[in-house]
């Protein structure tokens, strides 16, 4: 089903506009009415898809329009996340709407999946978007940990009694002092259950794998298209590689256990990487599948040790019945 998108009248009398091609309120008109497009108006886009639902060639003609567009201040793009910000998308919305009991779960969470370095400008801009003295001002910002809720709060709740994404973040955080300072990677917490979460689940030693290694040398899910490991590749640019790859056997487990991703997979990695940043990450569903591919890799190299013998012993008898052969032929020789 396809989403409504609205778009003010205004666009064709705006000031910031005045002096701009045809090309560029197209490509403005694509962005706030994109397939790709969310509820707060950042949201990750494959440059290359959209440029071909507009009939464009992304190098030659989206690209430089994108180019004029970030420099008016009316778009900005991040192309190690992928993302865009249509900074003009509250003249077309409403910023209220959006943090309203049916949205605001799902605003507040694409606000925290958003680069981390547009993150303190774009909740600036969405507060102030809303309206003056209207308690939802307070709501928004002590769920962003905004302004004066910045320090003064150890965890934000929104007013409905629901705590927010950054609030369970930062909650799990404080409850982890024991791991203060630890780097994630394969050797996890001691006290932490390290059981199937699924007890349907096979836990066969020998298995199909379900991870494929990269370049890198990390082990990405099979389940990720092309455009999706390439995002997360970027992400991972200066994370560890213990670290990446606990993110990305997280991610697998999750990807494995069905309803658990509600947006997109990339979405939930970010989600996975932020709490890693705040140092609020614990494995779970990964567990078992680190578990599983050392199981894997174990009884792999065991066969193969196992085949190389079996060979070598093929090999010995060869030769002794070589030898024999010849011996064979000797005592036959007349003299």
């Amino acid at each position: 089903m396809s989403r409504q998108r609205t778009v003010s009248d205004q666009i064709w009398r705006s000031t910031r506009m005045s002096g701009f091609t045809e090309e560029d309120r197209y490509a403005l008109l694509y962005f706030l009415t994109s397939p790709f497009s969310n509820v707060i108006g950042a949201y990750e886009v494959v440059i290359r898809i959209a440029a071909s639902e507009m009939g464009w060639d992304p190098e030659s003609q989206l690209m430089p329009v994108m180019r004029r567009l970030i420099d008016a201040g009316i778009l900005d793009f991040d192309p190690q996340a992928n993302y865009i910000w249509v900074k003009d998308w509250w003249d077309h919305h409403s910023a209220k709407m959006a943090v309203a009991t049916t949205l605001r779960t799902k605003t507040l969470e694409q606000i925290e999946a958003l680069p981390h370095g547009w993150r303190d400008a774009y909740v600036s801009d969405f507060i102030n978007r809303l309206p003056v003295g209207d308690p939802l001002r307070r709501t928004v910002a002590k769920a962003l940990a905004y302004g004066p809720y910045r320090l003064s709060t150890p965890y934000a709740e929104p007013d409905d009694g629901r705590m927010s994404i950054s609030a369970c973040a930062k909650d799990l955080h404080r409850n982890q002092s024991l791991n203060e300072g630890h780097t994630l990677g394969i050797a996890y917490p001691e006290a932490m259950d390290r059981g199937p979460g699924n007890t349907t689940t096979n836990t066969n030693l020998i298995y199909n794998p379900t991870t494929t290694r990269g370049d890198d040398g990390l082990h990405y899910p099979r389940a990720l298209v092309t455009a999706e490991k390439m995002s997360i590749q970027n992400l991972l640019t200066d994370v560890p590689l213990a670290d990446a790859q606990a993110l990305l056997d997280e991610l697998e487990g999750a990807i494995k256990k069905p309803g658990t991703i509600q947006k997109s997979k990339v979405a939930y990695f970010k989600g996975l990487l932020n709490n890693h940043r705040k140092g609020g990450f614990v494995p779970a569903a990964g567990i078992l599948v680190a578990t599983r591919r050392e199981h894997q890799t174990a009884t792999h190299d065991a066969s193969r040790a196992s085949d190389s013998v079996q060979l070598s012993k093929t090999e010995t008898q060869a030769q002794i019945q070589n030898l024999k052969a010849q011996l064979g032929m000797h005592t036959r020789m007349p003299k």
